[in-house]
């Protein structure tokens, strides 16, 4: 997960006056850490690639793929910090080096201004991991991936991960990407089994307005055989997730996510979230009954 650009810049931060994302229900093992800059790479024209040292309490739980943190980009004085989720692109635990990918826009988010500023050496407060689902092909069915370039970071991490033992029965699986910058599709592993598809932005194209995504969801003519992973923009991702729904794919084979919205700052959607959060708890509920696809947003 990376944010994008494509929303309305907010500095404020997320006020939590009860202390409820302190809460172990919340945390849930995650650990507050900090990362320290070593360098930041320009691997492709859309990504700028932060790598720093850090030195978890237990490096194994930072390993598997698809792990989400978050970072404080900025600490506004008197306020929570601004917090950002990204995911974990790769964490070497020999080395305690991890790897995060910035998606660059020209809006002036918080995200942005803090990598403007980044030098090696800035330190960079952040909390996790937090595990997330990584589609395999398992049983009989192969694996449907859809993604936009936020969330390349965790499709890059999936398909990293993927080994010929995770095959099953010769399946191939398929991955459709939507960028507008062709290097960042290019740099996507390819194992065996998977055929990559890129969902090519023209110029003039907005992110998050295309409904590319949402069309190549239409083209499976088998969803039922398939375990779908998508994330991306909340509007397309709510689409793909009515279609596969309606198409009778069972929940434990879908799991859709809106990383960002069209028009909508980080911060925003963290303030529905954390209100979502705290009526729950008012109810005698846990994180586990958060649902994000039912966000009133």
């Amino acid at each position: 997960m990376a944010e994008s650009g494509k929303h309305t810049p907010e500095t404020g931060s997320v006020e939590d006056p009860e202390g409820l994302l302190e809460r172990e229900d919340h945390m849930q093992g995650m650990e507050r850490i900090e990362m320290r800059v070593v360098r930041i790479d320009r691997p492709v024209p859309s990504v700028a690639r932060v790598i720093g040292h850090i030195a978890p309490q237990d490096p194994a739980a930072w390993t598997p793929p698809n792990q989400a943190i978050r970072i404080a980009v900025a600490q506004p004085e008197g306020q929570r910090p601004v917090m950002r989720v990204y995911t974990v692109r790769r964490f070497d635990p020999a080395t305690g080096l991890l790897e995060i990918d910035f998606i660059l826009h020209g809006d002036d988010s918080p995200a942005m201004r803090w990598l403007h500023d980044a030098r090696p050496g800035t330190l960079l407060p952040m909390i996790g991991p937090r595990q997330h689902v990584v589609p395999l092909p398992v049983e009989g069915k192969r694996a449907a991936i859809f993604a936009d370039e936020t969330a390349i970071p965790a499709v890059w991490a999936i398909l990293n991960a993927w080994t010929p033992a995770a095959w099953t029965q010769g399946l191939e699986s398929d991955v459709w990407i939507e960028t507008a910058d062709p290097a960042a599709f290019d740099e996507l592993p390819r194992p065996e089994g998977l055929n990559l598809h890129l969902l090519l932005r023209v110029e003039g194209e907005p992110a998050g307005a295309t409904g590319h995504l949402a069309a190549a969801a239409r083209t499976i003519s088998d969803p039922g055989a398939c375990v779908i992973w998508a994330a991306g923009e909340r509007q397309e991702m709510r689409r793909i997730r009515e279609h596969f729904r309606a198409a009778g794919v069972p929940r434990d084979q879908l799991q859709v996510v809106g990383y960002w919205k069209l028009g909508i700052s980080g911060t925003e959607l963290d303030r529905v979230r954390l209100a979502e959060y705290a009526a729950l708890l008012a109810k005698g509920r846990t994180l586990a009954d958060l649902s994000d696809d039912e966000l009133p947003i």
